[in-house]
């Protein structure tokens, strides 16, 4: 553990080591570790002229860009804690997140993906009783304070001299999860859970002084708080930002900006090769191709495979939450296609990982749900005691919800989430376990299963597959395919070809919009 132990005390170390290097980067900026250092004092003196106390929540509406991470580490010098909002979201979803996290200060970005947001701003601010400041990235209006006169050398940041002490387990952030069971919940972040998975990534992927990471990921998300931002800073790394993913602009971004980590969920590099300028690109900077959220696609880990061979770059893959503040296992640098194809890695140094209740067995392996264990776990979910009890139990073990195995290595592989395990005819069945097989069919690029009621056998699994460009898929054959993989209880009982699988914004497959679909198929013909 670093004694670098607060998320903004890295930049304080690396504007004293390298003050005139590039720290964060993006379209409109340019700024070094110094003045990154300076723009942090400076909001948080800010942020403590305005009332801001130990404990008070600052939320902040923004893309991924310089000032989120500023706004961060500064609300952090305050002691207060920060929650990030995509843009994206509808007001009744950031209602909720503002009722629920009652923040006193709003930071919000006044331009947004072209699109002046001003109005927005204004209803956000009329729907929570808790709002008493607005920061406006960008022109200020009513009376909201301009972000740039709040990072201005008329701020006098020597007020800081003064604060209260902050502790490394003081709360520093909330991040909501996706809500895929209910209203979104807010995990709690420590400085302490924040800086140790910071710190365990720098030595894991590894980020250091010259590395350039690419973040085009949204500030709500793990991947930008901790997995980029906070690893960024912590290993002395340059940032560079784009506000949202395209995939074009990524690509020649990854040139002009020399970058070295291109880190993505698989989604985003499958778009990226349907584009003429994904064979044109020059990948020589990169030292590393990383992917997690959702399992990869043999044919995404062959395309990189051939580019990381040409320019001497790694494959690497992990598996994480957002209760674990990112990656908590990791593949290692030389690993087997068929390994990363399959595996989620091992579990980092000194952090632990078991496997509990086995519901089933792949050969001698046990499967039942992951859990772990180590400092990188969040503290609580905001005002949910209920639920916080439900998922971390006396002994400290997280509870995680998904379900796979470890094999005789000590390397992990998911079959799915105890919630996606469905029994058919008495039987559990897990949906990836039969998605790996249809996609190891060389027509199929992605594909999701999921349970439909069935009169004889209580559910059954329909199977949705994508295919690869213009390949034409025959249910038949693909059924075929499937019968000489799988024991016939786990064979779909219907496989439908989608030209496009309905995606998340983070990245997985929409598997209730799937379910729905199907349910809507059923009723349509009874």
């Amino acid at each position: 553990m670093s004694e670098r132990t607060m998320t903004w005390q890295s930049t304080y170390h690396w504007a004293e080591q390298k003050p005139d290097a590039e720290a964060l980067v993006s379209a409109e900026q340019r700024l070094t570790w110094a003045q990154t250092k300076q723009a942090v004092d400076r909001f948080a003196a800010s942020l403590w002229a305005q009332g801001v106390r130990k404990g008070d929540r600052i939320a902040m509406m923004s893309a991924a860009r310089p000032e989120f991470l500023i706004a961060m580490m500064a609300t952090n010098r305050v002691g207060g804690i920060w929650l990030g909002i995509n843009p994206k979201m509808t007001e009744s979803e950031i209602q909720y997140l503002l009722e629920d996290s009652t923040p006193s200060v709003l930071i919000a970005a006044r331009m947004f993906a072209g699109s002046d947001q001003a109005e927005k701003i204004r209803s956000i601010r009329g729907m929570s009783a808790s709002l008493k400041h607005v920061f406006t990235i960008g022109e200020a209006f009513d009376d909201a304070i301009s972000y740039d006169a709040a990072t201005s050398d008329s701020v006098d940041p020597s007020a800081l001299d003064a604060l209260p002490p902050v502790s490394e387990d003081d709360d520093a952030v909330i991040l909501y999860t996706s809500g895929s069971t209910g209203k979104p919940k807010g995990v709690v972040h420590t400085h302490k859970s924040l800086v140790t998975n910071a710190a365990m990534e720098c030595e894991l992927f590894p980020i250091q002084g010259h590395s350039r990471l690419l973040l085009h990921f949204p500030i709500n998300h793990v991947a930008a708080v901790v997995e980029f931002g906070l690893a960024a800073i912590h290993g002395g790394a340059c940032l560079v930002f784009m506000e949202s993913f395209d995939p074009v602009a990524c690509l020649k971004m990854i040139e002009t900006e020399r970058i070295t980590m291109v880190g993505q969920i698989p989604a985003m590099f499958l778009l990226q090769f349907r584009t003429a300028e994904f064979s044109q690109t020059d990948f020589s900077s990169v030292e590393r191709f990383i992917w997690a959220g959702a399992a990869a696609p043999r044919l995404m880990i062959d395309i990189l495979g051939e580019i990381a061979a040409k320019v001497g770059a790694r494959l690497v893959t992990g598996y994480g939450s957002t209760e674990t503040a990112g990656f908590v296992t990791y593949t290692t640098q030389d690993e087997t296609v068929d390994r990363l194809a399959r595996s989620a890695g091992k579990m980092a140094p000194g952090w632990e990982m078991r496997i509990d209740a086995p519901v089933s067995a792949r050969g001698d392996s046990p499967i039942g749900e992951v859990l772990v264990r180590g400092d990188f776990l969040f503290d609580r979910y905001w005002q949910n005691d209920e639920a916080t009890r439900n998922a971390i139990d006396a002994d400290g073990w997280f509870h995680t919800s998904d379900v796979g195995y470890l094999d005789e290595r000590g390397y992990l592989y998911l079959t799915g989430r105890s919630s996606d395990m469905y029994k058919s005819g008495g039987e559990n069945i897990f949906p990836r376990e039969v998605e790996e097989v249809l996609e190891t069919d060389e027509g199929v690029l992605m594909s999701a299963v999921v349970p439909v009621p069935d009169d004889i056998f209580q559910e059954i699994g329909w199977a949705y597959v994508m295919p690869k460009g213009d390949r034409q898929l025959v249910e038949a054959e693909l059924r075929a395919h499937c019968v000489a993989h799988l024991a016939n209880y786990k064979v779909p009982k219907r496989i439908f070809v989608l030209p496009m699988l309905p995606m998340l914004p983070n990245g997985k497959i929409d598997k209730k919009s799937l379910q729905a679909q199907a349910l809507a198929t059923l009723e349509a013909a009874q």
